[in-house]
This record gives C-alpha cells, sequence and structure tokens, in this order.
C-alpha cells in the first residue's frame, strides 16, 4: 500500500516538527514503487500548515541552532545535486520554524542521510533491492529505530531482523514508542541496552548479585584439602570409566 507507506513517512518525518528520537530521518525506496511514493509524499506534505497554536500540523523547534542544523542539512544536500520538491527554504519572520521538506536525488554523500537532522525533512532514496535497502540503512553511526512496509508481513519481518537497531516497526512508524511492555533502546550511539519498557527496562535500574546453592548436602566438601586424597581416587575412578566408556563406542 504505497499510500499508506506514503502518509506513514510524512507522519513519522514530521510528527513533533522531526524533533523525535525514533522520527523517520531518512527513506529508501524499491524503484518500481519509488515515482507513486514520492508523489503521495509531496501530496501529503503540501497540505500540513506550519505555525503556533490550534489548526497548524506542526510547530517550531526548539531553538535557532536546531533550524540551523536543518537548514544546512537541506542547503548541503541541494548544493551536491538533492532537489527540494517541498519547503527547502527558511521563512522570514520570528520564531524557530522551518517548512516540511521533502528531499529526492539524495545518496549517503549528504549529511541529511548520514546525521540526525531532528526537524522537518523528509529525505527519499531510490534503490534497486531489499539488500541495497538494507547495506544503506545499516550504513549509520545511529542504530535506534526503523519501519519496514511491505504487503508481505513475514518478509517484512525478516528484513527487519537485518537492520542494526533496537526496534523495529513493520507497516506502521513510531509505533514502538509507545510499546511499554518492550524494551526501548538501541545499538551503535544510539546506545546498547533498554532504557526503559518491559522487564529489560527495569532490570536496567537493578543491581544483579549471583546466589549458589549447592545441589548436595556436602556440596564441593568432598574436594577439599582434609578429603583431597578421596577427592583424587574417586576423580581417577570416574576418569577411568569415562575412558573405558570411549574406548568401546570408539571400537564399535
Amino acid at each position: 500500500d504505497v499510500e499508506l507507506a506514503a502518509n506513514a513517512a510524512v507522519w513519522g518525518a514530521m510528527f513533533n516538527a522531526g524533533q523525535t528520537c525514533v522520527s523517520v530521518e531518512r527513506v529508501y525506496v524499491l524503484e518500481p514503487a519509488y515515482d507513486a511514493f514520492v508523489d503521495a509524499v509531496v501530496k501529503a506534505v503540501q497540505n500540513l500548515k506550519v505555525g503556533a497554536g490550534e489548526g497548524y500540523h506542526l510547530g517550531a523547534q526548539i531553538d535557532a541552532g536546531q533550524v540551523d542544523i536543518t537548514e544546512r542539512h537541506v542547503n548541503e544536500a541541494v548544493a551536491a545535486g538533492a532537489r527540494a520538491l517541498t519547503g527547502g527554504k527558511r521563512p522570514d519572520g520570528p520564531g524557530s520554524f522551518y517548512p516540511p521538506t521533502v528531499l529526492v536525488d539524495v545518496d549517503h554523500t549528504m549529511a541529511c542521510m548520514t546525521e540526525e537532522t531532528f526537524g522537518p525533512t523528509l529525505p527519499i532514496m531510490k534503490v534497486a533491492t531489499v539488500g541495497e535497502a538494507v547495506r544503506l540503512a545499516n550504513d549509520s553511526p545511529y542504530g535506534l529505530s526503523a519501519t519496514v512496509f511491505s504487503g508481505d508481513v513475514q518478509r517484512a519481518k525478516d528484513v527487519a531482523l537485518q537492520l542494526d537497531c533496537g526496534a523495529v516497526n513493520i507497516n506502521d512508524v513510531l509505533a514502538n514508542l509507545m510499546c511499554t511492555t518492550a524494551p526501548m533502546g538501541g545499538w551503535k550511539t544510539s546506545g546498547i541496552g533498554a532504557r526503559f519498557g518491559g522487564a529489560d527496562g527495569i532490570r536496567k535500574f537493578c543491581r544483579q548479585e549471583t546466589v549458589v546453592e549447592p545441589r548436595t548436602s556436602k556440596g564441593a566438601g568432598g574436594n577439599y584439602y582434609h578429603n583431597s586424597m578421596k577427592a583424587l581416587a574417586r576423580m581417577n575412578s570416574v576418569l577411568t570409566k569415562v575412558s573405558l566408556i570411549r574406548s568401546k563406542r570408539t571400537a564399535k
């Protein structure tokens, strides 16, 4: 469902003006679906309104410094050959706003595809195979969250297991952030181990201690120094029996 995937990508990229830890930072689309996907994304983004107060879909970025990062990523990408199909220009006036920007003709030489923009941008890259998409998705120092869209859910799950990240959503975005029964964590510079959510998230705040109890009433007492000769005799007996058993098996 290309339209569903496109609307999900827009929601995941633009929610909270792109300032979400599990936001959609970049998208890889197989060539046969690429044009239809881009058209659907542009149509969805063109309907978004930016501003403060009610009636707007997304607001400002946290500060002017964050807008500087977003602007730099977009400008550098365009200078390197990318095209901005929507937005792409910092607006005049007060407030740290940046328009929803869809970028195409992007690649991994551009910061918008390899760094966290944390802004309302959606770079879309065309790929020839699923394998290429996986390789490029993993070509990042980050590994917190990802999404796989496919009409074949099992195939999507298989792809998900190839991604180096803490969580993967199937045919949805941002959903893992709301799944409080599952651990929330990542890989690489996104952090290793769960920070909250599920049993693993709780263990993060626990001090683990191992308590060992002997299986017999004597425990290992038969091997202590005062029984060392008896222990040696028992060990020789056991090893002899094991050796004989192995010899018989070998003979057969």
